[in-house]
């Protein structure tokens, strides 16, 4: 495979590529993998390619991923280095769900396709309402996560959280999701802290998905999703619009007042979903290509917050973004320079009242430029540089004080070198320098318990991530690796400051922390793949022991004070120490000829609070210590058969109250769901689908239980 693609020039190697599909594919895939039988397939086998590759964040798009999948003969990444990889030898661990795992899903949002993938829990707290924990860390408005479409973040930093009611992505037109735990910030930037989960869209300049699909199901729930594309020698444009409409499962509210009372479902509002997304990519010559991207959503979302006084809210999102790039092969190398603008207003309303709680608005602006570049034969070089402009402000009607507007500034110089040691050892390491600072923009609140006169600060920090990949045959992948990730405070517990009146004349003051330090997650992990041709499968293991320090707790019950006469109750934001977990996954996936798959995974996950992370956050006993997965498949012809059960153990997660901190226990579960799908005229598919088909109702964490859901989809594909 290197002299296949080294015969070509630095800038025209990928361009070159045989389509996915041609019978020169075919023969290219064949060779591919009699060339495995001989040697491991490594970093050094892709040299030839990598010298042609860009930064994953400006590059996505530009990227043949069939072309390359072909080639490989599996789904390859080019997310953590620019550098195309399997994800065995991707230098942090990584799981690859690819297009045809999401169709047998049967799911229609993102959530529920990760909860297939070990060592990932899902909480689920209303219908379009969810939190994705890495590896025993769970909670509500989940800020250890980093989320991205093609590159671009779509984690919000208000609380630092991702609404997966709001993203602007058409399942169909999902090409793969890649899924990393571990901290990853040298690797993906800052926020990366115990995990990222990457999205793959189709490429409108090198894939034909146009695609169609209506869902009709349970909870009243409707969907229509289209994404249409129109290629050329010059590129392509995709066009991609759709939405949901759906009533919110009537299960009780469950609010703190000293007790979990029930509340009036009907205090929700009915989640709905809109977006239209829009992207190019053009060719303006044989070594320059440009790339833009528009998008709108809006979503209404009955959420859990953790984080603040309303513990259930219905939360009304409306997001823009724009985004362009320019990618260039020249002398100096693979040079990429863009950057995207996010714009997100947020209204929450408190449950069951229809009342503005509070409301923001968030900026996020990102400038990026890197370079990668080959030195000698057995290194690859990427050198970056990027600018992130965020700010907040908030708006609160009941408010008698508001908090500042803040603005933040960050510059970061981020590195990382890739060496074929030898023909089957790799060593990867990557290393990223933050500087960060941040003012007021507005007024200040001089008036609550802290009072801080100006809310000026700044941060340095250093992540980092090493890897050494060892394939000692075409069979086997060892990897050792280390990561040091970053997650700073999130805005809101930097300076959020409301002063308002309470029930029976109280004051209740909530204040953010300009002072707060980021939270540093560092891990070691051992990971081990094997495959076993004779079962038609392969076998994957992974060790881990994972520590933080610095936790931020969002807001920490203070003293009883008197403001402007009155008593008030202070809540503010601090961090509250540190915390180690450990654990592992086993997994066996494989598929027979016969058409019979399977997929069969345990992971555990022990995580040791301090004192006060316990006290305030209780991580060790957010997620469940043990999961199981068991999925199974068969197709046969034009049918699909696939099932999945799930079984976790109990949980203790804390709720917020006015006046306390209150453990709520959650029992263990099994669910069960399933899917049928049946293909007609070569290019329509309908599929009947359910979800906790084995009860009417399930408890799954502190938050509402959740229904049985029953949908049917037709699909189309021309």
């Amino acid at each position: 495979m290197m002299n296949l693609l080294s015969s070509a020039g630095p800038a025209v190697a990928m361009s070159r590529l045989p389509r996915a599909g041609s019978a020169k594919i075919r023969e290219s895939r064949t060779a591919a993998r009699k060339k495995a039988k001989a040697f491991s397939l490594s970093l050094g086998s892709i040299l030839a390619v990598s010298a042609t590759l860009f930064a994953q964040p400006v590059r996505a798009q530009s990227m043949n991923y069939g072309a390359l999948e072909s080639l490989f003969g599996e789904p390859v990444t080019t997310a953590a280095t620019g550098t195309p990889q399997r994800a065995s030898e991707a230098p942090a661990n990584m799981t690859i769900i690819t297009a045809d795992d999401i169709r047998r899903s049967g799911s229609r949002n993102i959530p529920e396709i990760l909860s297939r993938v070990p060592g990932l829990d899902v909480m689920r707290s209303g219908l379009s309402a969810y939190d994705i924990g890495v590896r025993g860390y769970q909670q509500a408005t989940q800020p250890r996560m980093l989320v991205l479409i093609d590159g671009r973040q779509v984690f919000l930093d208000d609380y630092s959280r991702t609404d997966w009611s709001n993203l602007p992505v058409n399942i169909d037109d999902i090409r793969q999701i890649e899924v990393v735990k571990g901290a990853s910030s040298a690797l993906f930037g800052s926020n990366a802290a115990s995990g990222v989960i990457n999205i793959v869209t189709y490429s409108a300049a090198y894939d034909n998905n146009i695609v169609v699909n209506t869902t009709l199901g349970t909870q009243h729930q409707r969907t229509a999703d289209a994404t249409v594309m129109l290629r050329g020698a010059w590129g392509g444009l995709k066009l991609s619009a759709g939405g949901l409409d759906a009533h919110e499962f009537d299960t009780p509210r469950p609010l703190f007042d000293g007790n979990i009372t029930p509340e009036n479902p009907a205090g929700t509002e009915p989640p709905k979903h809109r977006y239209i997304a829009a992207s190019s990519d053009l060719a303006i010559s044989d070594t320059l290509r440009a790339s833009a991207e528009l998008t709108h959503t809006r979503s209404v979302s009955n959420f859990a917050d953790n984080t603040d006084f309303n513990v259930m809210g219905v939360q009304h999102d409306k997001s823009y973004s724009a985004r362009a790039g320019l990618n260039w092969d020249g002398p100096l190398g693979a040079i990429s320079a863009g950057g995207y603008l996010n714009h997100t207003f947020v209204t929450i309303l408190e449950t069951g009242t229809g009342e503005v709680g509070f409301g923001t608005k968030i900026n996020l602006l990102v400038g990026q430029i890197q370079d990668q570049f080959k030195l000698g034969s057995s290194h690859i070089i990427r050198l970056g540089i990027e600018y992130r402009y965020r700010d907040y402000k908030q708006y609160n009607d009941e408010t008698i004080i508001q908090n500042p507007h803040l603005v933040q500034n960050f510059v970061s110089f981020s590195g990382t070198w890739l060496w074929q040691v030898g023909d089957k050892i790799a060593l990867a390491n990557a290393i990223r320098f933050d500087h960060q600072t941040m003012r007021q923009a507005g007024d200040i609140n001089t008036t609550g318990v802290f009072g801080y006169s100006d809310y000026k600060n700044k941060n340095d920090v250093i992540s980092a991530n090493s890897a050494l990949v060892y394939n000692p045959t075409s069979l086997d992948h060892f990897r050792l690796s280390y990561g040091r990730g970053v997650m700073l405070p999130s805005l809101i517990q930097n300076g959020y400051s409301q002063i308002s009146s309470f029930i029976g004349g109280f004051l209740i003051d909530a204040e953010g922390n300009p002072r707060l330090k980021p939270t540093i997650v560092q891990d070691l992990s051992a990971d081990y793949n094997r495959r076993i041709d004779t079962l038609f499968s392969t076998v994957g293991t992974s060790l881990f022991y994972e520590w933080s320090r610095n936790i931020t707790a969002p807001f920490l019950n203070g003293p009883d004070v008197i403001i402007d006469g009155l008593p008030a109750l202070s809540n503010y934001a601090q961090n509250v120490g540190g915390s180690h977990g450990w654990g592992g996954e086993v997994q066996i996936k494989g598929q027979h000829p016969s058409g019979l798959r399977w997929d069969a995974s345990y992971s555990y996950a022990r995580v040791t609070d301090g004192s006060d992370v316990k006290a305030f956050i209780n991580y060790q006993n957010s997620a469940p210590r043990h999961h199981l997965r068991l999925l199974l498949g068969y197709s046969k012809g034009p049918w699909e058969f696939d099932g999945a059960v799930h079984y976790v153990t109990s949980t203790g997660m804390l709720r917020n109250s006015y006046f306390s901190m209150m453990p709520v226990h959650t029992p263990g579960y099994a669910s069960l769901s399933g899917r049928v799908g049946y293909t007609f005229a070569d290019r329509f598919s309908v599929a009947l689908s359910g979800t906790n088909l084995s009860q009417r109702v399930t408890q799954v964490s502190a938050f509402p239980a959740v229904e049985r859901q029953i949908s049917i989809s037709l699909t189309g594909k021309f």
